[in-house]
This record gives C-alpha cells, sequence and structure tokens, in this order.
C-alpha cells in the first residue's frame, strides 16, 4: 500500500541504515477518498502528500517538511479511526527497497516552516509557494539541510 511517512533529517539517516520504523503515515484510504471533493486520486494522492508534510514539521518537529513515500505491505497498515481521514498506523521497519520517493522542501523554505509552526497563518499559506522537492531513495543522503539565516 502506498504510503505517505511524516519524517525528519534523522529518519534519512535511519533509512539508509535499514532501521526506519515509523509508526504513523498517511494513505489514500477508504475514509479520504469518501470525503474529499475532488475526484482524481492523484489530486487526493496530493492532499494526503501534503498532511504528511505538514505533520513531519508540526508533530515531528522537523525543520522543513519531509515526507517519505514507500509502498509498504497493506497488512502492515491499518486506518486510524477518530483521526486524520488518511491517517494510519504502521507496523514493521520501512526498508529501503520500499521506498518510492521522498518530498522535501527546498532548503530556503525553513523561515517559513518555523513560523508557520509556530501559528501564523500567512506564513502556512506561504508554504504553499516552496516547493516540496522529489528526490528518489539513492539520493537520499544527498539531500541538503535547511538553509542558515
Amino acid at each position: 500500500m502506498r504510503v505517505y511517512l511524516p519524517a525528519t533529517f534523522a529518519d534519512l539517516e535511519q533509512i539508509s541504515r535499514g532501521l526506519f520504523t515509523p509508526e504513523r503515515g498517511y494513505a489514500l484510504t477508504h475514509r479520504m477518498l469518501e470525503i474529499s471533493s475532488l475526484d482524481d486520486e492523484e489530486e487526493i494522492a496530493e492532499q494526503v502528500r501534503d498532511a504528511a508534510a505538514w505533520a513531519s514539521v508540526a508533530d515531528l518537529g522537523s525543520p522543513l517538511r519531509v515526507v517519505i513515500v514507500a509502498d509498504h505491505p497493506r497488512a502492515d497498515v491499518e486506518e486510524l479511526p477518530g483521526d486524520h481521514p488518511a491517517a494510519v498506523a504502521i507496523t514493521g521497519r520501512v526498508g529501503l527497497e520500499e521506498i518510492a520517493c521522498a518530498f522535501i522542501d527546498e532548503p530556503g523554505a525553513a523561515a517559513a516552516v518555523a513560523a508557520a509552526v509556530t501559528g501564523d497563518e500567512d506564513a502556512r499559506d506561504s508554504l504553499d509557494d516552496h516547493d516540496l522537492l522529489w528526490w528518489g531513495p539513492g539520493e537520499l543522503a544527498a539531500v541538503p539541510g535547511p538553509a542558515a539565516d
């Protein structure tokens, strides 16, 4: 099952060592498909990715939005009723062979992310102006961290 996993820069190291064991992620769940106003599953998947991206900074404290996209066994993914419509519990290790790609903020987005996390709605809206850059599984060791101010 395709899952979008909120992550941090420390998790990128865990992935390379085969030790990435997230407990929570987001997926294109039945509930998400039922409530979405969109008809295109790719657009809904972008909403799911964006929810995971926000969770990486708001819940995990990452200085930039980091999302790992993986194809994890469906038996190890369970919908979380009463939570975000796309929220899922993940069991087991997510191996490098399961990673499809990662989406990570451009380094210059760190100030906007920091302001958004403090509740600045304008900053949160401005995150739409910052691209989540695509990284292949073999490129994760080369991901640049947040830019210094």
